[in-house]
């Protein structure tokens, strides 16, 4: 299609109706104006005068080597003029086209030009008996070319008229009388084909332009359906992602890249599986997936996909749509919910002092999952001689763990020696643990035995493994090898027959990465290691905990402190204890001594566990696959009912306390009351109610 042919009428109403009118136009042709039409066929004039111009240099080119080289002898040949206006007018034409402003009357001029051109090359040509009489055929295509309209007919009537008055004037002309009988049928049938020919051209071309306006009406419409899918895409809050069948990401609206963390275009030519892994593999007729982007932490997200395939007319698949929702902050809420009902069962769970047993493992205390796996490993470690490393943070039982494999080993009836290696001097270490002679070094006025020689028989417990110095390693290292100790200043080893329980807070791969710690020593120690869990990765342990050291720390401070009040409970049991039991040893101690009655109250707490934000370290990562609660239908009604089932449920487990409720929530109490009036549904004003009557410590 010529430039500009799009816009040589407005767009009109789709179907039969627009086919019709530009049936109509077409056959009006030349004669209507249309906008955008002068410069369509100015278009068009421009590459007609540029194929008579070929045509001219072959055409008339060709003649003058036929007929002028003969008469060479005999001087110019008079017809080499006629050459030469053939070329001018073809310039001419060209030139002035540019500035012509009635294009019509311009084109038939230009026809009439051509009928003239055409004429003259059938009498160079041998006139009557030129063969060339079909390039009238040629003009009439030419104008139909043009899109004449009716205009083709009245070039074929012109073309008819020509060819009729020069046979006239060929036959008027001859110096001999040329019988016409056997002529008559083939110049008759001649200027019948021109006719044939035009009324084929301008129907050709009617269809043509028919064509050309329905497919100018239907980009026009499919333009406005895109724009309308952008405008659609670039407003919902879900990411829309289309791939081809590769799995390359064709577009993305902007939802998608802030749902991605990416800028805007950046996902656009890139594979699929390359922004969210996972997405690539799901089956479209599946269910909704929940997919996990981003590193651990802040920056994490739980990506909630539907993908779907689109095909071309066979049924075969060519790409596929995915539709994305950040999931996020709903699995955060139902994590808080969880982690709000996990508390409330632990301060329900709570009964009096004095009708709870308390059970331990060799002085550990937990019930929890984290805690029997611990009790597990010990019962399997105990009966053996093998290194262990007990690794953890400060305060969560490291040396409970030491000492309850030591009751469980054969090595029960000897010592057990604890070490706290970060205590002693580093001048001092070597001797503390392997001994002296007398005379050693300046104060040593007498043999030393030495830690090591002590627990022979027994356990050595070597806290705080970490601390000790690079020289003091490679000595332990020996000692774990060679199982022979050598006393300061001393000349004579002596065997020892002891095991080896060591414990770190630290990072010790860290550390040998650093070179601060010996790779040989670290894979010597590491033969069993037992991880002993910190305490806000097992709060179902804290009431546990919390009554044994109640009683202990009463028994001390002389007192009968039998009850905790749900309120306390539920604040000991939402700490986060970077202190781990050390840190509830000491609350409690500090509770306890300021406790007035046989009940603990927030009151006794420390002032720093009040200011702490209620929640559980650290929940459970949420089960992958769909939400159990999807039932198919509208997102949105999903999610507010989803949404409105939360507020009910915070709402009671707040007692119907709506700042209770938004604190459990996680969200701000104006936002709280303008969700809750938003469905509806009403709360408590008051702001201070105690939540269950009957919890006991």
């Amino acid at each position: 299609m010529e430039p500009g042919a799009t816009s040589e009428r407005p767009v009109a109403a789709p179907g039969r109706a627009a086919g019709r009118s530009a049936d109509r136009d077409a056959e009006r042709g030349w004669a209507r104006d249309v906008p955008g039409a002068d410069a369509a066929l100015r278009s068009r004039l421009g590459w007609y005068l540029l194929v008579r111009l070929l045509l001219v240099t072959a055409f008339l080119g060709l003649a003058a080597l036929l007929y002028a080289r003969p008469r060479v002898a005999l001087g110019p040949d008079p017809r080499l003029p006629l050459i030469a206006l053939g070329y001018g007018v073809t310039a001419i034409s060209g030139l002035l086209l540019p500035r012509v402003r009635r294009l019509v009357l311009y084109t038939a001029v230009q026809i009439a030009v051509d009928l003239s051109l055409v004429s003259l090359v059938i009498v160079l040509t041998g006139g009557l008996d030129s063969p060339l009489a079909v390039l009238y055929h040629l003009v009439i295509l030419n104008a139909a070319s043009l899109r004449l309209g009716r205009g083709v007919m009245a070039t074929a009537a012109a073309a008819a008229l020509a060819y009729g008055a020069l046979v006239t004037a060929l036959v008027a002309l001859a110096p001999v009388e040329i019988p016409l009988g056997n002529r008559v049928f083939s110049h008759g049938t001649t200027v019948l084909s021109f006719f044939a020919i035009a009324e084929l051209a301008r129907y050709l071309t009617t269809q043509l332009r028919t064509a050309e306006h329905l497919l100018a009406e239907r980009q026009a419409e499919l333009g406005r359906i895109e724009a309308l899918q952008i405008l659609v895409a670039n407003t919902v809050e879900n990411g829309l992602v289309i791939t081809d069948g590769n799995g390359r990401i064709l577009s993305a609206n902007p939802a998608t890249a802030e749902i991605l963390g990416q800028d805007a275009g950046a996902t656009t030519g890139v594979m699929l599986e390359s922004v969210l892994p996972g997405a690539s593999a799901l089956e479209p007729d599946a269910p909704p997936a929940e997919l996990t982007i981003g590193e651990p932490g802040d920056g994490q997200r739980i990506v909630r996909v539907k993908p779907a395939v689109f095909t071309d007319t066979f049924q075969r698949a060519i790409g596929r749509v995915l539709v994305l929702q950040d999931v996020t902050t709903v699995r955060a809420m139902e994590s808080r919910l969880r982690e709000q009902e996990r508390i409330e069962a632990y301060a329900s769970s709570v009964r009096p002092l004095d009708d709870t047993p308390i059970t331990s493992f060799e002085g550990l205390v937990g019930e929890s999952e984290a805690m029997r796996r611990v009790f597990a490993l010990i019962e399997k470690v105990a009966p053996t001689d093998s290194t262990v490393l007990v690794t953890g943070e400060s305060g969560t039982g490291k040396e409970l763990v030491a000492r309850a494999i030591h009751s469980r080993s054969s090595r029960a009836r000897h010592d057990f020696v604890p070490v706290n290696c970060g205590a002693i001097p580093e001048t001092l270490i070597e001797s503390e643990l392997f001994g002296h002679v007398r005379g050693a070094f300046t104060g040593a006025v007498s043999d030393r035995t030495g830690l090591f020689r002590q627990a022979s028989g027994g356990t050595i417990f070597l806290d705080e493994i970490g601390e000790l110095p690079l020289a003091m390693q490679v000595r332990l290292l020996r000692v774990l090898q060679d199982r022979k100790i050598t006393p300061v200043g001393g000349s004579t080893s002596t065997g020892v027959e002891v095991r080896v329980i060591a414990a770190t807070n630290r990072d010790l791969e860290r550390l040998v990465k650093d070179g601060r710690f010996r790779e040989d020593l670290y894979y010597r120690l590491n033969v069993i290691r037992i991880e002993t869990p910190p305490l806000r990765a097992r709060p179902e342990d804290i009431p546990l905990l919390l009554l044994h050291l109640l009683r202990s720390c009463s028994a001390r401070r002389g007192k009968t402190v039998e009850r905790v009040s749900p309120r306390t409970m539920r604040t000991l049991v939402s700490y986060s204890y970077p202190g781990n039991i050390r840190e509830l040893e000491n609350i409690v101690d500090h509770a306890v001594t300021f406790c007035e009655g046989d009940s603990l109250t927030e009151h006794d707490l420390p002032s720093h566990l009040l200011a702490a934000p209620e929640t559980v370290p650290d929940p459970p990562a949420p089960p992958p696959g769909p939400a159990p609660f999807f039932a198919g239908g509208s997102l949105d009604d999903q999610l507010a009912t989803y949404e409105k089932d939360m507020l009910l449920a915070a709402l009671d487990r707040a007692g119907g306390v709506r700042k209770r409720a938004a604190e459990l929530l996680g969200i701000k109490y104006r936002s709280l009351r303008h969700r809750l009036s938003k469905y509806g549904i009403a709360g408590s004003d008051e702001d201070d109610l105690e939540i269950g009557n009957g919890g006991h410590a």
